[in-house]
């Protein structure tokens, strides 16, 4: 373990050098420090590091922050990430669970604690459950090379409907955390989005298997299962990669053309995600959630009208469209 190189990431002087002090006593040597979180990211980019503690709150950029554009790079998806606090809250646990948090140190520093967790993090000690979803993706992957395809979809059909689904780990993140059990919830949540990143690989490979096969239909709905799963975990770079993929085989579907709108909506781009979302009005001119996700757009560009226009059309083709009534409600109201 003493040639591991741990990132520590903290804007407040004093408290990273109580932190080094910790970490070296430790036997962990080789320790690279940042000032904040931007300095983190160029330390990142530069040098190879095994395993990142930094403070939660920081003021140019805090170390959720860190932690989510660490996330969204898959080069950095897996590397141990710990967050250090004098009071966790539950909204603080939660918003790092989901993100994909190793764990959670709290000020003053339980120094036993921080090495048995570093080292299992350092080690990638996973959970049985994680262990045995990774075999069957490699088990998967091997049978494609081998041409095998139809027990490579059986292989990823069963990984994906597992009784120990992504969602059932998130649940107990939710009540642990709610039980002020936040070690046990920051396990189950780091579960949750282990598998969610193996559930997105396992379809996006699914997709590319019934490409090979023929079948152009089932390729681009699995391909769209796992660009949803990206987009969902901010892993906007990996959604955005698929999206472009189907695109290039020529698709002309409603789905496609609607994910990409909510992808560049998500990056901060309105005009390409308008254009992605003229494109599925073209397909479907009659789905209201169509018009409705282009009002939303309108009112991210503060273009007040035209929004009230999209949300009257989904409402003219569909009358029961509760979301576009309030939102048509709270403009009228001048709440947005």
């Amino acid at each position: 373990m003493e040639d591991k190189q741990i990132l520590l990431v903290n804007d407040d002087k004093n408290e990273l050098t109580r932190l080094v002090t910790v970490i070296k006593s430790l036997g962990f040597s080789h320790v690279s420090l940042a000032n904040g979180g931007g300095n983190a990211w160029v330390i990142l980019k530069t040098k190879e590091i095994d395993c990142i503690v930094s403070a939660y709150e920081m003021k140019e950029m805090s170390g959720i922050a860190l932690l989510k554009i660490i996330r969204r790079e898959n080069s950095f998806s897996d590397i141990p990430f710990f967050l250090t606090d004098s009071a966790f809250t539950k909204v603080k646990v939660i918003k790092a669970g989901q993100i994909g948090v190793t764990g959670l140190f709290v000020i003053p520093y339980d120094e036993k604690g921080i090495a048995r967790k570093l080292s299992l993090a350092i080690e990638k000690k996973d959970d049985p459950v994680i262990q045995k979803a990774m075999v069957s993706m490699e088990d998967g992957l091997q049978l494609i090379e081998n041409k095998e395809y139809d027990k490579a979809l059986d292989v990823f059909a069963n990984l994906i409907n597992q009784k120990e689904n992504p969602e059932y780990y998130f649940n107990i993140g939710y009540i642990k955390t709610s039980q002020g059990k936040h070690s046990e919830a920051i396990e189950a949540f780091s579960m949750a989005t282990k598998l969610d990143r193996l559930f997105a690989k396992a379809y996006e490979e699914m997709g590319r298997v019934y490409r090979l096969m023929g079948d152009i239909a089932k390729a681009e709905e699995y391909m769209r299962l796992a660009a949803e799963i990206y987009l969902d975990t901010d892993k906007i770079g990996a959604a955005e990669d698929i999206l472009n993929e189907i695109l290039e085989s020529g698709t002309n579907s409603l789905n496609v053309f609607n994910t990409m709108g909510v992808l560049y909506r998500k990056k901060g781009d309105p005009e390409t995600a308008l254009s992605h979302y003229k494109k599925a009005l073209k397909v479907h001119p009659d789905e209201p959630y169509i018009y409705y996700n282009i009002g939303r757009l309108h009112l991210d560009m503060k273009n007040i009208e035209k929004a009230k226009e999209y949300f009257k059309a989904a409402l003219e083709k569909d009358p029961g469209f509760e979301e576009a009534k309030q939102v048509i409600k709270a403009i009228d109201l001048g709440i947005v």
